[in-house]
């Protein structure tokens, strides 16, 4: 069994040795409320799942995602000029 293993290894064509190599970490995504703390100016924000609009300076309201939505990047929807 380690021969046919070693032989496998050996005929293996080097993109496959290539695809071995464990993938980069994925960036680590904040949760969608965290927008509104980092970005005060903006009064309403989207992931395209969950939609959260800010009730006063300190509080936000949103919603809850659809089982089957797919989240983006989170971005301002509405500024407070």
């Amino acid at each position: 069994m380690r021969m046919l293993a070693a032989s496998l290894a050996l005929l293996a064509p080097p993109a496959l040795a290539q695809t071995l190599e464990p993938p980069p970490p994925r960036p680590v995504m904040r949760p969608v409320a965290a927008f509104g703390a980092d970005n005060p100016q903006c009064l309403e924000w989207t992931d395209g799942c969950v939609v959260c609009k800010r009730l006063d300076a300190a509080t936000a309201a949103c919603s809850t995602p659809g089982v089957a939505c797919l989240p983006k990047e989170t971005s301002c929807a509405k500024i407070n000029r």
